[in-house]
């Protein structure tokens, strides 16, 4: 497997083989209820990117479901700055990040969050265009923008069995223990000030999020990092901004770990960082 996977927005700079292409847990039985908020589906294809349910869109909280293996993520873009800008940007920040790209991207590009094949509910908080992408073999794809109109129509967000947080440090907060199946709210502190998305990794019992990290920086050339292969990856999610995510896993100790390649650090992954927590789904 492939050992990079670059991205800003959801970018993922994998730097173990594993985590690179990570098991994706299945959608949660208990899907989202969507009685009141409208339903987008999404699916990357050797086309492209297919996205249906967004004719009439209004702003606020919509229940996506993702189909297929690839992630599908949402970036609205500032004025003047385009998808072509944007697909530059990512392209530029792979396994030697160009720095200059990548915080020209994070200037001028506002991640909503997204998902790897499941389901859950991402906000999109104003009237106007945005568009969908995935990063993969090729690179970054964008599909076609949508709009949505407004005024952002209200909606509460649906229950959740626990929290993970993003917070200012490269630090991670909220539940230590979640159920092994249901659903969890994934927050990226407006203070953290750099985007983040979640890899829930299983470990091996007893794993600290210290071998983690010590195991990760090793690379090739240390011990084979402890991990297993259930997991779960989100899409990346701009400071600020938030997104539920259904999941179903084996019961176990999991890492919470973010890959995103830091503006200040060269494009250092967050992991490295020390941006990795062990929590117990039982």
């Amino acid at each position: 497997m492939k050992g990079v996977v670059a991205v800003v927005g959801a970018t993922v700079l994998a730097c173990t083989p594993l985590l690179s292409s990570p098991t994706v847990a299945g959608a949660s039985s208990a899907a989202t209820s969507s009685a009141a908020m409208p339903h987008i589906t999404a699916k990357v294809t050797k086309q492209g990117i297919v996205v249906r349910g967004t004719a009439g869109l209004r702003a606020g909280r919509v229940h996506l479901t993702v189909k297929g293996p690839g992630t599908v993520e949402f970036v609205s873009f500032d004025p003047g700055y385009t998808a072509d800008d944007f697909v530059s940007d990512v392209n530029k920040c792979g396994e030697k990040c160009n720095v200059k790209a990548l915080k020209r991207a994070l200037a001028n590009a506002t991640i909503h969050g997204g998902m790897t094949g499941g389901t859950g509910t991402i906000v999109l908080p104003t009237a106007g265009s945005y568009t969908p992408f995935t990063i993969g073999e090729r690179g970054a794809v964008v599909g076609q923008p949508f709009r949505v109109s407004g005024p952002p129509r209200k909606s509460s967000a649906p229950s959740v069995d626990g929290k993970i947080l993003a917070k200012k440090g490269l630090s991670w907060g909220g539940s230590s223990m979640l159920p092994a199946e249901g659903r969890f709210l994934f927050k990226n502190k407006r203070d953290s000030g750099v985007p983040h998305f979640v890899q829930l990794q299983q470990v091996e019992v007893g794993t600290t999020a210290d071998q983690v990290i010590d195991a990760l920086l090793a690379g090739e050339n240390g011990p084979p990092p402890p991990f297993l292969e259930a997991g779960l990856l989100t899409g990346t999610l701009s400071p600020g901004h938030s997104m539920t995510v259904d999941y179903d896993l084996p019961p176990g100790h999991y890492a919470v770990i973010c890959f995103f390649p830091d503006p200040n650090m060269k494009g250092m992954p967050h992991a490295f960082m020390g941006m990795v927590r062990v929590i117990h789904l039982m």
